[in-house]
């Protein structure tokens, strides 16, 4: 089974102010890259099942661009990965994802919500299971507080077509993660799903995770989880967080 569009999602150069949400959990944030800044993650993840099988991507070049204070742009160029339970190896180009990111407020103490709708191009081959073969729509609401050095998200978000045979549905979460230092963040988050295939059911999982500043501009993302009631029984993520500010 391949890791979905989910996986798609920053310590900003020194001097800068951070933001933290996002990869490498499941659930986004509503912060934007500074105004002018380049963003780009590179995740390597695995979702492996019960039954012996196991997919993910090599890697996801997750390109994002803080247009203002409150928007960002996006672009996502994965190349996933599958391993039957039978053996064997397929792996290509994905399905491209398009973003955009609003977020409505500045004061991360009061609170704010954010809009993040995704828009997957059918560029993979879904004959071999590298892609949906058809377009997917995400309409997430977003929303995000702070207290001291601890930072609490939720993501609610419709997932149109985006399911096994069209299936549209909804996801859940919410996450936290806590500061230690200037280059240490860890985190949880836990997150719903209503069903993603026709005759499917209802899915809940976790992951714990976090980050670390290797250098300015430079970070570590390390997660890992598993579903409360179905497949997955081993999710990882294992990603780098580079970041160019306007000023380098």
């Amino acid at each position: 089974m391949l890791v979905s569009a989910r996986w798609i999602l920053p310590w900003v150069l020194a001097g800068s102010p951070c933001a933290w949400g996002g990869p490498p959990f499941v659930t986004n944030d509503p912060d934007p890259p500074e105004p002018g800044q380049w963003e780009i993650n590179l995740p390597w993840t695995l979702e492996r099942s019960r039954d012996g099988s196991a997919g993910g991507e090599f890697v996801r070049a997750d390109i994002n661009y803080g247009y203002d204070r409150y928007t960002q742009l996006s672009v996502e160029l994965p190349v996933p990965y599958g391993m039957p339970s039978e053996g064997g190896l397929r792996f290509g180009v994905g399905d491209v994802l398009l973003e955009y990111k609003r977020r409505f407020g500045l004061d991360a103490k009061a609170g704010y919500f954010g809009i993040n709708p995704e828009l997957t191009l059918p560029t993979g081959d879904s004959a071999r299971g590298l892609g949906a073969g058809r377009a997917t729509l995400q309409l997430p609401l977003l929303y995000q507080k702070q207290w001291g050095n601890t930072t609490v998200y939720g993501d609610a978000r419709y997932k149109w077509n985006a399911g096994d045979e069209g299936k549209s549905y909804w996801f859940f979460g919410m996450a936290f993660e806590q500061a230690f230092g200037e280059r240490l963040k860890l985190g949880a988050e836990a997150f719903a799903t209503t069903p993603n295939a026709p005759n499917g059911e209802p899915n809940a999982g976790f992951n714990v995770g976090g980050k670390w500043v290797m250098a300015p501009g430079q970070v570590l993302m390390l997660s890992a989880g598993r579903s409360f009631l179905n497949e997955p029984e081993l999710t990882l993520f294992v990603g780098v967080k580079l970041l160019f500010s306007p000023d380098s």
